[in-house]
């Protein structure tokens, strides 16, 4: 027993090839639909069939419909040879193909057809050997787009699916770039070919599934256009500036894109973190660009270690396992981080802290590492006496004089609170942070209250001002 797989081209009689036709002479013949131009030439040829529009009826999903048309055609396969034909070429958005190449059970045969590509490369007068990209329109959610590919979106199928496809679009284009519309290719009377913005294509009440989306190349936007742009500044008729710049000399523009990146985001500014994560990801690609032109890596390795590092820290989306809560996502998080250390050369139980991260994060991160390695006071009570401790060791040393000596003990108290914060769950950076930002909203409050008379004011003045300015302000 086996099924034969018959297309039936785009639609004009002229175009089934002789071998489909053949084909569709045989026995037991059904249809996929029979909402294509060509069936009315099936019946001018004498044949019989029977279709699945049935499935079609039941308003499902079409993932489900194509379900059941695979199911019931390996059903009737088992016990019988058949013919099964589709719209245009059977492996050209067919999935009920698909599914079935990908089952064992029965032998399945294809005859191809010419698809509705073919027609629509002679109209467009495209070649598709230099650069096509072909999407589903059903399935686009996902898809990146290439703006700079001409690109052709099938399936389009109602007003409703062009709707969701504009939608998709437009995070990608603008939404009057010019796009055409193609329905009906190489169907005599029927066939449609319109050059539109890309607001209005869902406003047309002919498309329908013979209907297929055109997007022309378009200059490269986005990342792929800022990685053209940064390599072109280092090449050797580039800037000069970006030519002379390391990952060293780059060093200390990281840090501080990274740091104006969280200003933005602590002033709730969208327009301005936009911007600075802009800068960001200038200093990003810019490094990647360096190390691929010694060789070594580019912004592509670097994208795919991070997908690839995504998915293996998050089996419970990408795998089988199932976690409920974020303090469980957290721990399976540092037990798959830790899996993947071993076996690599650990220097100690409290490595992995990079020193350049603010000193406050720092030193937080490396006490919790002890404290994971069991050196850690038993409770908040030793954590509050080590740093009466300290703060005493501070006032001896500022009678000594020494100078090495007290900075070393403030740095021991500084330690020490960072702890007594770890142990109370507050973040010790944000919580300096917020008091930095206190601290200035009430001076300049106390400098509003003071006005000119802020410079011939003493300190008990000021003070005073000071405890007014924190009821005004908080």
């Amino acid at each position: 027993m086996a099924i034969t797989v018959v297309g039936l081209g785009p639609g004009d009689p002229g175009l089934i090839t002789l071998a489909a036709k053949d084909a569709l002479s045989l026995p037991n013949l059904w249809l996929r639909t029979e909402k294509h131009p060509t069936v009315s030439a099936l019946k001018d040829w004498g044949l019989a069939w029977q279709s699945f529009d049935d499935c079609y009826e039941e308003g499902r999903a079409f993932s489900e419909v194509y379900e059941t048309i695979v199911s019931r055609l390996l059903e009737m396969g088992a016990t019988q040879d058949l013919v099964y034909a589709v719209p245009g070429h059977p492996l050209v958005a067919e999935d009920t193909v698909h599914a079935l190449l990908k089952q064992s059970e029965i032998p399945i045969r294809i005859v191809p057809g010419m698809s509705a590509l073919e027609v629509i490369y002679a109209r467009l007068g495209i070649d598709p050997n230099q650069g096509l990209r072909i999407l589903d329109g059903l399935a686009l959610d996902g898809a990146t787009l290439q703006a700079e590919v001409p690109t052709l979106i099938l399936q389009l199928y109602s007003p409703a699916v062009a709707s969701d496809v504009k939608l998709a679009l437009m995070r990608h284009l603008p939404d009057d770039a010019e796009v055409i519309l193609i329905r009906a290719a190489g169907i005599e009377g029927q066939e449609r070919v319109v050059t539109l913005p890309l607001y209005e294509i869902d406003r047309l009440p002919w498309i329908d599934y013979l209907t297929t989306l055109y997007l022309p190349p378009r200059p490269k936007r986005g990342l792929s256009r800022a990685v053209d742009i940064i390599a072109r500044l280092r090449a050797p008729d580039g800037c000069p500036w970006d030519r002379e710049q390391t990952p060293q000399s780059l060093r200390k523009y990281v840090l501080e894109e990274a740091y104006e990146v969280v200003d933005a985001i602590d002033r709730d500014a969208p327009d301005d973190i936009e911007e600075e994560l802009g800068d960001l990801l200038l200093q990003v690609v810019l490094q990647a660009q360096i190390f691929e032109e010694e060789g070594l890596f580019n912004i592509e390795d670097v994208a795919e270690g991070l997908a690839d590092k995504l998915v293996r820290r998050h089996p419970h989306v990408f795998g089988e396992e199932t976690l409920h809560t974020a303090s469980d996502v957290k721990r399976r998080w540092d037990t798959i981080k830790a899996e993947e250390k071993v076996g690599t050369a650990v220097e100690s139980r409290i490595s992995g802290v990079p020193l350049p991260l603010p000193a406050l994060t720092a030193s937080e991160k490396i006490q919790a590492k002890a404290a994971k390695a069991r050196f850690e006071w038993p409770d908040v009570q030793g954590v509050l006496a080590k740093i009466r401790e300290e703060l005493g060791e501070v006032e001896a040393e500022l009678e000594s004089g020494d100078r090495e000596k007290l900075s070393h003990e403030v740095g021991d108290v500084l330690m020490a609170v960072v702890n007594l914060a770890r142990w109370v769950k507050v973040d010790p950076e944000e919580a300096l942070r917020l008091t930095n930002a206190r601290f200035l909203k009430r001076y300049r409050e106390l400098e509003r209250l003071a006005g000119d008379r802020y410079d011939t004011m003493n300190l008990d003045q000021l003070e005073e001002l000071w405890q007014e300015a924190k009821r005004i302000v908080g």
